[in-house]
């Protein structure tokens, strides 16, 4: 099977796998897949584990846990229309769940795992590869454990979508719950209770004024109301309500401060307060875009390609930052494609052949 052929038929099967990690959705069934393809190469060793309910595999050639590169594919998706598990090919894209976020950068993996297979053990690149299930979901339990666990290396990779640019920087992760108690009354005698939808109404319009939402992407903290949640009738005062804040900060702010900034838009002098929670916390990715390990790759590229990759900074987080948080160069970098986590996801066949090219390089496979 030729190297195109290869890819596509990779990630048509990966995509077909309904992995969700939000529902623990068939992740042990995309982790045993690619150990099917994986378990009959020679001097490949296989390193399966689960933690929290959440698979993961490590692929390397040798028993040290330490390497040069480390190249990482999340394969759990976020949930998807029934069509969406189905790849479609039209114009050199592949359409479907996962084909770009990033079922197809694992694909190129696992054809390179074959391609480091099929050497002598002396030629060889120093390389570990990473497979986990739970990274739309935070990733405490795959990437975040398997660093713990000791498998490092001198650069990190995540295989993200960046169009073969080298993401070096993104902002942090904030989940907050606001939890408004209220004073049930009846409808129409609003003066006899406290109606708590108003009074989380009233923070956030303070929240905003101090984070009002852009009108096109800029490097500075996010708020964004995701959920809310109050009252069982039409005609009465509900007694307590819930909004929910996805929040983006930036290194140069810092998460306390975006707390404070939280906790102190939602404050009253009146009772009942609301309480603030933290419901998940993710730090920022932080590799100066002039580490020389970011060199490498540029020169990779230039070489496979014949042009290097722009280095910029992303809204969203990954894997990666769990990385860059002890102090290893990480950075996203990955095939093209577009329409993250939305109906018309897509990656380039093209993509995937030339990010495949350039990571042979990258590892010294010419």
């Amino acid at each position: 099977m030729d190297l195109r052929t290869e890819l596509v038929d990779l990630t048509r099967r990966l995509v077909a796998v309904p992995s969700v990690s939000a529902e623990s959705r068939d992740l042990n069934t995309v982790i045993d897949l690619v150990v099917a393809e994986l378990a009959d190469l020679p001097g490949v060793q296989l390193h399966r584990r689960d933690a929290g309910g959440f698979p993961m595999l490590v692929v390397a050639f040798d028993e040290r846990r330490e390497a040069d590169i480390i190249l990482n594919a999340h394969l759990d998706v976020v949930p998807a229309r029934p069509e969406q598990w189905t790849v479609q090919e039209r114009d050199g894209r592949l359409y479907g769940r996962g084909t770009q976020d990033m079922k197809g950068a694992g694909a190129v993996y696992i054809r390179l795992i074959k391609d480091i297979a099929a050497l002598p053990a002396a030629q060889r690149p120093s390389v570990i590869f990473q497979f986990v299930t739970d990274e739309e979901i935070g990733g405490a339990h795959g990437t975040a454990r398997l660093r713990d666990e000791g498998w490092v290396g001198n650069l990190f990779i995540a295989g993200e979508p960046t169009d073969l640019n080298i993401c070096h920087g993104a902002k942090g992760i904030l989940w907050i719950e606001i939890e408004q108690p209220g004073v049930p009354a009846h409808g129409s005698r609003p003066w006899e209770g406290v109606n708590p939808i108003e009074r989380l109404a009233a923070g956030l319009r303070r929240l905003l004024d101090i984070y009002p939402p852009p009108s096109a992407a800029i490097w500075r903290t996010t708020v964004t109301a995701a959920i809310i949640k109050g009252g069982d009738a039409g005609n009465r005062i509900p007694a307590d309500c819930m909004l929910r804040l996805d929040v983006r900060w930036t290194p140069e702010e810092g998460v306390d401060t975006v707390i404070a900034n939280i906790e102190r838009a939602f404050a009253s002098d009146t009772e009942p307060q609301a309480r603030v929670i933290v419901r998940q916390q993710g730090t920022a990715l932080r590799t100066a875009a002039d580490d020389p390990q970011l060199e490498r790759i540029r020169q990779a590229q230039a070489s496979a390609l014949g042009a290097e990759p722009a280095t910029f900074r992303e809204h969203f987080g990954s894997d990666a930052r769990f990385y860059s948080d002890v102090k290893i160069p990480a950075v996203c970098w990955g095939p093209v494609g577009a329409g993250l986590h939305t109906d018309d996801e897509w990656v380039s066949i093209d993509g995937l052949v030339d990010y495949y090219k350039a990571v042979r390089v990258l590892l010294g496979l010419q």
